[in-house]
């Protein structure tokens, strides 16, 4: 090769790795921002969890207390039952336990012991297409 076109090719191979390092920073930005929206969302999350679980608790428990003609007690009951049952919630969403089928489930997929065979059909849902 002549002077003239090693120059061209180490051009554009310079050129070549410009772009690419433009794209991976671009990729890279891209991720973040991502990332940033998820982290919002599960905060958001965790904040309606606990606020809907307390609310349908004192909503029960104000129905039922009206209905029995009783003081809160029904109503502070569930309020605290309420509130139990959101911070579990908001324990699995931290954990991350809940995408999957049950907790048991979750936590061995987590540990890498989950079972790859499915179990067996019950009698009578045979799939006789395979």
């Amino acid at each position: 090769m002549t002077d003239p076109e090693k120059t061209k090719l180490e051009d554009v191979g310079a050129r070549l790795k410009a772009i690419q390092d433009a794209v991976a920073s671009k990729k890279t930005a891209e991720k973040a921002k991502q990332g940033a929206a998820l982290d919002a969302g599960v905060g958001f999350r965790i904040g309606i969890e606990l606020v809907a679980g307390v609310l349908v608790g004192a909503g029960l428990g104000w129905y039922i207390d009206k209905q029995l003609e009783t003081s809160p007690i029904f109503m502070l009951a569930l309020i605290s039952l309420g509130f139990a049952a959101s911070v579990m919630s908001v324990f699995r969403i931290l954990k991350n336990l809940d995408q999957s089928v049950g907790l048991g489930r979750a936590i061995r997929e987590k540990e890498g012991k989950l079972d790859e065979t499915p179990p067996p059909s019950p009698k009578g849902f045979e799939d006789e297409d395979d």
